[in-house]
């Protein structure tokens, strides 16, 4: 049974679509407090330390300090859209591909036949007809990638004068060299600024010799992915953890929310990385595996100790992992790192 008065509950049902982040005081009198905050409105929170004017302070993300409490902000990561223009053989492969990566795949194709294939390749939505007209009615975001891969040059052409008037993460567009280069002669000469059109992808996708439309898509995939990487703001929820969060607890269980709040060096995670241990010996989600986790679950399994024995505690502590050179080798990594972790009692977020 899910627990609707869990401060998690309402992040739960945060609207993806919308701009959203989380805070939390990591050390001071305020220690464990919280707030969630979505489109500058604040939707939960626990304790009374986040009045309004204090939101109003917090910037960017990461751990800063308002009046003399150190505080995590982590800005959340809205649902990340895959507009493909084009549903052909190299679309039908990206489509699969996007989908083990949690994209939302939206495909715009103006022939019925190849638009049903795009639906039975697993595409979230499909719209057919013309695509200046598609397009037109579709928003931009700065969390928008968009691909064409249409036809022929002029539907190209088409679709690029309009997705360049839009808001957005990443273009890319298919074809040689040569069409690439008056591709982008032309959106010069139909008023775009020379440095923007820079930004189109094209030849798209990263250079490892594809041939099939299997290694084409994956070149493509693996292009979006690095510039998504090289550019992210936010922390993508994991959803396993907000379901396990907000779940009843069995007979007698503990659970711990674990949240990476600092990164230095070679870790394998980043800040706002979750994962939940409980006191049954199940783990929802990850930091970074190796011997990192394990660290922290025995430092889990040590505060339910105290919880069981009545050991005074903090219902929140921070904990500071140092990775050896030796353990960096073990987790496959280059070099060592260190990362902080923040440990809260879930059942301390009601």
């Amino acid at each position: 049974m899910d627990r609707t008065d869990h401060f998690y509950a309402s992040v739960g049902a945060w609207n993806r679509e919308k701009e959203a982040f989380l805070a939390t005081v990591t050390e001071g009198s305020a220690a464990g407090e919280k707030v969630f905050v979505e489109n500058g409105t604040m939707q939960s929170r626990k304790g009374a330390f986040f009045t309004e004017s204090r939101i109003r302070q917090l910037c960017g993300k990461g751990l800063q300090t308002i009046d003399e409490q150190e505080i995590f902000v982590q800005p959340l990561g809205k649902q990340v859209k895959l507009v493909i223009c084009g549903a052909g053989h190299v679309a039908a492969a990206l489509i699969r591909m996007a989908k083990l990566l949690n994209f939302e795949i939206v495909v715009l194709e103006d022939r019925p036949l190849f638009a049903e294939n795009a639906r039975r390749e697993g595409a979230d939505q499909v719209f057919c007809g013309d695509y200046v007209e598609l397009l037109r009615q579709m928003p931009g975001s700065r969390d928008h990638y968009f691909v064409c891969m249409t036809r022929g040059h002029r539907f190209d052409q088409e679709c690029l004068l309009e997705i360049f008037k839009k808001s957005h993460a990443y273009i890319g567009m298919m074809g040689s060299k040569k069409r690439s280069f008056l591709m982008k002669k032309e959106l010069v000469e139909a008023g775009f600024a020379p440095e923007l059109v820079e930004t189109l992808h094209a030849p798209i996708g990263l250079s490892i010799g594809a041939q099939t439309p299997a290694e084409i898509a994956l070149s493509v995939m693996s292009e979006i992915v690095k510039v998504r990487s090289e550019h992210a703001k936010e922390t993508a929820l994991d959803e396993q953890v907000l379901e396990e969060l907000t779940k009843a607890p069995e007979d007698g269980e503990q659970k711990m929310l674990c949240t990476i709040i600092e990164k230095h060096g070679s870790a394998p995670r980043s800040a706002g990385t979750q994962m939940v241990v409980t006191s049954l010996g199940r783990v929802v989600g990850t930091i970074g595996g190796g011997c990192t986790e394990a660290e922290v679950i025995m430092a889990c399994r040590k505060h339910f100790y105290k919880i069981r024995e009545g050991v005074p505690h903090p219902a929140c502590e921070k904990i500071r992992i140092r990775m050896t050179t030796d353990n960096a080798e073990e987790e496959g990594m280059v070099c060592g790192g260190t990362i902080l972790v923040l440990l809260e009692e879930a059942d301390d977020l009601s």
